[in-house]
């Protein structure tokens, strides 16, 4: 079975309603960086930068191999309209350092013939 989401550099493209698992790793200096236990990832999409309401948030505290898996389940995207939204990917570390490692950037829910 193939599924597809597109992702071109930072932009995230994904059919209304479908499944999706993003992998996100890190470095730092040019070097692997896993993420350890203790540290969080946090995925949030938002209608805008401008906007307070969180449309999506996935929030990752366990990690495989050092990667977080963000999981967009069907009913994340269900319920939104077929435009660009923005989302960004922050990192609380261990040593209390907070970094957005994914800057805002598009995340595009493309319309569906299927509704099931």
């Amino acid at each position: 079975m193939i599924l597809i989401m597109i992702v071109k550099g930072t932009k995230i493209s994904l059919t209304r309603g479908d499944s999706a698992h993003i992998s996100v790793s890190c470095t730092a200096n040019g070097e692997a960086r896993p993420f350890v236990d203790g540290e969080t990832v946090y995925f949030t999409v938002k209608k805008s930068i401008y906007t307070e309401e969180i449309l999506i948030q996935k929030i990752i505290t366990t990690f495989d191999n050092g990667e977080a898996l963000i999981k967009l389940d069907p009913s994340d995207t269900a319920g939104l309209d077929f435009v660009d939204y923005v989302y960004d990917v922050q990192v609380n570390l261990i040593d209390g350092t907070v970094a957005t490692i994914v800057k805002p950037s598009t995340f595009s829910v493309t319309g569906e013939v299927t509704y099931d």
